[in-house]
């Protein structure tokens, strides 16, 4: 019976894992809070000089050309935003967006197409995406509960006691994926020379080479235009942090019931 308790155990831990990291994913980029934070701290909002002059940031790529770079206020930027947060979690079916009174090439100009058509298309891919993997995550959030019912019955009976160690043992394979393909992609990097920025594009890049299962979509990620100018890697990289964080507080918690309903079945024995 213990195999099967083992069994079990890891089916939790992926399901636990996989639904905190999808749902820390979804509340993230669905919070324009998040995104105004990012925006001021990687400088996409206009800032202010010594002189108490606001310069806004010019943005370049806008709709995908190289011969276009625009500048926005920041309640423009903010349009952007909750149009990009719309598009991923409601029922708005094209990218694709407009706006007047936009400071393009130095004039003024209305119904400019902000985004190019590489990116829109890569927007459908990512909304695509997220749908399948907020599907997976929510079987895996019922399932979770079912098998955690299933070890606490059987805490209560008395049986079990592996939660704990084969906790451990998943938690610590999965630490040791990451380890490895993190080394990978710093060997792939060293024969170009080190620098850190280069090394977390490279990271952002390999990791597109997981979430999509084609691999033409991956390279695809990667382009010029106005969402890729305002979404910056340091952006991604810090939602990244926040989406470990949030793992590491659920693993924690759960290890600390792992080990209670582990102890009640160990004092019977």
């Amino acid at each position: 019976m213990k195999i099967v308790d083992r069994i079990f155990a890891f089916l939790f831990n992926f399901c636990l894992l996989f639904a905190v990291a999808v749902g820390a994913v979804f509340a993230i980029a669905s919070s324009p809070a998040y995104y105004y934070e990012q925006f001021k701290k990687t400088g996409v909002y206009a800032t202010v000089d010594e002189n108490g002059v606001e310069k806004p940031k010019r943005i370049h790529y806008i709709g995908g050309s190289a011969t276009q770079s625009a500048t926005f206020t920041d309640e423009q930027l903010n349009e952007i935003i909750q149009h990009i947060i719309d598009y991923l979690f409601t029922d708005k079916e094209s990218f694709a967006l407009k706006m007047d009174n936009v400071q393009l090439n130095g004039r003024l100009k209305d119904d400019v197409n902000i985004f190019g058509e590489v990116a829109v298309v890569h927007m459908q891919d990512v909304k695509t995406l997220l749908q399948t993997l907020g599907t997976i995550a929510l079987i895996c959030g019922i399932s979770a509960v079912g098998i955690l019912a299933y070890f606490i019955v059987r805490a209560v009976k008395r049986q079990g006691g592996v939660l704990l160690k084969s906790t451990l043992i998943f938690y610590g394979s999965f630490v040791g994926i990451i380890g490895v393909f993190c080394l990978v992609t710093l060997i792939q990097l060293l024969s170009k020379g080190f620098e850190m920025e280069a090394y977390l594009t490279m990271l952002w890049r390999n990791f597109h080479f997981i979430i999509f299962s084609d691999p033409a979509k991956a390279t695809g990620s990667f382009f010029d235009d106005t969402l890729t100018m305002i979404l910056t890697l340091d952006l991604f990289m810090a939602a990244v942090v926040r989406v470990l964080l949030i793992i590491a507080v659920f693993v924690v918690g759960w290890c600390v019931v792992a080990y209670f309903l582990d102890r009640r079945v160990k004092r019977s024995n």
